[in-house]
């Protein structure tokens, strides 16, 4: 599927990310942002994204990863998944979400989207639903145990050589 051919993400098509992981800087990053929102103008100059992470080697499997630094992670992977590397993405909605177990620091993830609306309507932008779906690490070939399912509202435009930075709108990957 070309990435610049929005048209050829119809109902049905079935995206899937490479494995991610929840790294502790993003719990790091997570836990100073709920901070700065709660208490603005208080140090925050000391404070940077990830500044007590240590940026190592990720820890092991056991810390509980909040819902939402999940669902931004998952966001940030369908992101990065090969049909929108040239699209500019606008988070519109995130609904019906459903956690089937803990999801753990450093913990191999998947998501697996499958297109379930797509209008053209508007000029220069494409919306879509996806019905996403993340799965923990595979066994021999088969698909691991759900985590996590959502439905997500994005607003497409198409946009060559986008930096990442401009491409996600509305914090969808900075969670």
């Amino acid at each position: 599927m070309l990435a610049h051919d929005l048209g050829s993400l119809s109902v049905g098509t079935v995206l899937t990310t490479s494995t991610f992981t929840v790294k502790p800087a993003d719990l790091t990053a997570h836990v100073e942002s709920s901070f700065l929102g709660q208490v603005v103008g208080c140090g925050e100059e000391m404070l940077s994204t990830g500044s007590v992470s240590g940026g190592g080697a990720p820890e092991p499997w056991g810390r509980v990863c909040p819902l939402p630094v999940a669902l931004g992670r998952a966001l940030s992977a369908l992101a990065h998944s090969e049909p929108f590397r040239d699209v500019a993405l606008t988070l519109r909605s995130i609904s019906r979400v459903r956690r089937f177990g803990e999801m753990l620091v450093g913990e191999p993830l998947t998501a697996i989207a499958t297109v379930r609306f797509r209008s053209g309507r508007v000029p220069n932008a494409t919306h879509v639903t996806l019905a996403v779906e993340v799965h923990r690490e595979s066994q021999r070939g088969r698909v691991g145990a759900t985590a996590l399912s959502f439905e997500v509202g994005l607003e497409l435009r198409s946009l060559a050589g986008a930096s990442t930075e401009t491409r996600i709108a509305g914090g969808a990957a900075a969670a």
